[in-house]
């Protein structure tokens, strides 16, 4: 890169950044008639009400302006970054028949402005102030405790207008703002900039054209920005908050597409180590973000089975024989909990995120083994985008340590069947490939699969080596590898019940074939019901079961008669990555069919009579055995009932097929790089969906009380909490480690004390968490010791 151009993208990147600053010296004012078009607008609030929509209009829109909205008990109110001063008046009004108190929260932190909404309409003004770090907007949150109206919604106050004004002049920028016109206008200068030197005779006037090019587009893009995300757009009132990150990010895909190739071929590491390294860290920083959100168990879900794990917390716990559950998981939450204030909660939700970060790596390490740098890349990143991903990237359970030990191991054996791969480091693969399958096994039982599809797979090798030297040590090393990663578990599992390989999975078999997974019926069968009894008591209804299960996943047709059938598979991936992997497993298979085709030639042509070879792919060596895994994986599991996230493992693979099927389709050049960016655009909104699914399962109630809890309670300080038991708060949440265990036995039949509020204070607590539907607590002034309050709970100081 010439100084010239240096010099041409610095002085473009401060013309984009002045011209975004003298752009914002002009007042602004946006006027949002919630309930009409207000979609750019509000956010968390009930659909709109009209006075048109039916002939009796609810009393409560009378005085409006014709059309509201209630919000819920937290509803925000969104704007573009048009510069400060600034402020925004809301009109609201209370619901029928109570006052309500109302707060607003700038960015949802500082001082709130609070007042009472009562059933009159009344206008607020909150001066907007701070939030320069913010990307593309700010948002103003309305909080209220919610009120059932008679239609059975839960509602906090109705809005009616809001107005959203910046001015008078001087008008401090947004710097996000300036920076993303700086972005712009550099930007312009790289992606204009002549393929190859202009000769000297031309250098001049080649110049001259392109400056002009990119002062346009700088006005351009400033005039875009202008109209259509500072201002109210004059035709639909829908400004673009997002405008300039799209404009950076297409400008930004056009540079990669042109320079990209020739970067990787000057320096390959920035594919190989930089891309891959980039893509994991921002997986595993978003996930840990996201987890920040994650207080509480998810419910109904994977997380119910938490409890299983949480509560075995000494070493004798830990190494106990489970029919249900192995030692892994327990023994891994046991071992972190002293990093996380021995809060299992937090340790479950550390390990999820550190073990979805560990899949995507060992993904992308499988995928190096059969793929190109640029195919393996495009893998990955279908990973990392994927719903299935996200959501057990956050769920605290099992499911995501199982798959990256699963994944590990299964990358590991293929890199060490590598022809070339010297002994000694092949030999410290295999190691690694048993130790990380017997921890998939620990994790759960279905990881013991990979123990005969490894034995397999080097069997296979072993036999078709020419090495006779090395014929069965691979096969050996994996194995003892293996059954001394899992020997604690055999051994427990020996002594205290008789049986190494004791589990009671078979009562999950019953519930799917014999219970139609009506957990209401879970004591209509013994724990210890065996598998085989189970099969003889109707075979036909059993291997019937099996069967839809397995169709269930690959995907169900017109034989299913209910309303949605199901393709599990395709949910492995988002569309349409997960399409791509399927037309990488159908032409895996052909290979596997070409590579088997000298062995199968005699049958072939006792049945046909016809001794020529079907045209069909040859070298269908390296992809058999993820086939072969894949297969053996769906045909154990579907023997109980179905669910995603017992699939999860599966992912990696799929994406790995979905690599190779593109790099087949559109090579290794320009083409792939173009794909890649559709896809990632296409994918894009499939991790925020896995997140949102697993934060929209919290309880609201739970949430309110951990947040309220985690704004007056330090750290280390400690409460106690008159919950329910049922409820996770006390016990499975992000403030479990600060809940002393209180009230005792006696006090939860009797009722509370004052005498159990001075137990609970000399154990040290110095805040009460209160369950108002239990009355007040028996404090000697409650309303002077109350500090926060939500719908539900209070917090009271001791």
């Amino acid at each position: 890169m010439s100084f010239r151009l240096v010099r041409a993208a610095i002085v473009a990147a401060l013309a984009g950044a002045l011209l975004i600053a003298a752009l914002s010296q002009l007042p602004a004012r946006h006027l949002v008639d919630v309930g009409g078009f207000d979609a750019a607008y509000v956010q968390g609030f009930h659909e709109a009400q009209r006075v048109t929509d039916t002939r009796d209009a609810p009393a409560y829109l009378e005085g409006s302006s014709g059309a509201a909205r209630w919000s819920r008990a937290s509803s925000a109110l969104r704007f573009p970054q048009a510069g400060l001063p600034a402020t925004v008046t809301v009109r609201f009004r209370g619901p029928p028949g109570r006052d309500v108190p109302l707060e607003l929260w700038l960015n949802g932190g500082g001082e709130p402005v609070q007042y009472f909404a009562d059933a009159s309409w009344q206008e607020v003004t909150l001066p907007v102030a701070g939030g320069l770090l913010k990307a593309t907007d700010f948002f103003v949150e309305l909080r209220a405790p919610v009120t059932r109206l008679p239609d059975g919604r839960e509602v906090g106050v109705l809005v009616d207008t809001v107005h959203y004004e910046v001015g008078p002049p001087p008008i401090t920028p947004y710097p996000a703002q300036v920076l993303y016109g700086a972005i712009v206008g550099a930007l312009l200068v790289l992606v204009t900039r002549a393929c190859a030197t202009p000769t000297q005779s031309m250098e001049k006037r080649w110049w001259h054209h392109h400056s002009r090019l990119v002062a346009a587009g700088i006005i351009g893009y400033g005039l875009l920005w202008f109209f259509f995300t500072r201002l109210q757009p004059p035709f639909y009132p829908y400004p673009l908050r997002d405008l300039p990150l799209v404009i950076i990010g297409a400008l930004s895909a056009v540079l990669v597409i042109r320079d990209g190739p020739t970067l990787v071929e000057r320096w390959p590491w920035l594919l190989k180590v930089a891309a891959p390294a980039l893509v994991i860290a921002i997986w595993t920083g978003a996930t840990l973000l996201a987890a920040q959100q994650h207080l509480t168990l998810s419910r109904p879900g994977v997380e119910n089975d938490f409890r299983s794990f949480a509560t075995r917390e000494t070493l004798e716990q830990v190494f106990r024989a489970d029919g249900f559950y192995n030692l892994g998981y327990p023994l891994l939450l046991w071992l972190v909990r002293p990093l996380t204030h021995d809060n299992a909660f937090l340790a479950g939700r550390l390990i999820s995120a550190v073990s979805g970060a560990l899949l995507l790596m060992s993904g992308y390490w499988l995928a190096r083994n059969i793929l190109a740098s640029g195919p393996a890349l495009v893998a990955l990143m279908m990973l990392a985008l994927s719903g299935t991903v996200a959501q057990y990237g956050l769920y605290v359970g099992t499911d995501m340590p199982f798959a990256a030990c699963f994944v590990v191991s299964v990358a590991a054996l293929i890199a060490g069947l590598q022809e070339l791969r010297p002994p000694r480091q092949a030999t410290v693969l295999l190691v690694l490939a048993g130790v990380a399958g017997g921890l998939a096994f620990l994790m759960r039982h279905p990881g013991l699969i990979l123990l005969p599809w490894g034995l397999l797979l080097l069997s296979i090798v072993a036999l078709t080596r020419s090495q006779q030297a090395r014929r069965f040590r691979g096969l050996v090393v994996f194995l003892v590898a293996f059954l001394l990663t899992i020997s604690p578990q055999l051994i427990i599992n020996t002594i205290q019940t008789g049986q190494p390989l004791y589990n009671q999975q078979a009562k999950n078999v019953w519930l799917a074939v014999y219970g139609n997974i009506d957990w209401g019926r879970w004591d209509e069968a013994p724990n210890e019901i065996g598998l085989a009894e189970l099969i003889l008591r109707d075979p036909p209804r059993f291997f019937g079961n099996w069967a839809n299960n397995i169709i269930g996943y690959l995907g169900s047709g017109a034989e299913d008669t209910s309303e949605f059938g199901r393709a599990i598979q395709l949910r492995l991936l988002g569309f349409p990555a997960n399409w791509l992997a399927l037309s990488g497993l159908l032409v895996w298979l052909a290979l596997v069919a070409g590579a088997l085709w000298p062995f199968l030639a005699p049958v072939w042509f006792r049945i046909t009579g016809v001794s020529d070879s079907p045209d069909v792919p040859q070298d269908g060596g390296k992809v058999g055995g993820l086939l072969i895994l894949i297969g053996l994986y769906v045909v154990t599991v579907s023997t109980g009932f179905l669910l995603p996230r017992f699939f999860l493992p599966l992912t990696a693979l799929y994406a790995v097929a979905a690599g190779w099927f593109l790099g087949r389709v559109v090579g290794n050049g320009r083409l792939l790089v173009g794909a890649a960016l559709f896809l990632s655009m296409v994918l894009w909104g499939g991790y925020g969906a896995g997140v949102r699914y697993v934060l929209d399962l919290q309880p609201a109630d739970e949430i309110a009380a951990i947040r309220m809890v985690q704004a007056h309670v330090s750290d280390d300080q400690l409460l106690a909490g008159n919950v329910p038991a049922r409820l996770p708060i006390a016990k499975y949440s992000a403030i479990a480690h600060q809940v002393i265990e209180w009230p005792s036995a006696e006090a939860i039949q009797t009722g509370i004390t004052s005498a159990e509020l001075d137990a609970a204070r000399a154990a040290g607590a110095v805040y009460l968490l209160w369950d108002a539907a239990q009355g007040p607590p028996p404090l000697d002034n409650p309303e002077a010791a109350l500090i926060a309050q939500t719908e539900r709970y209070r917090l009271y100081r001791l």
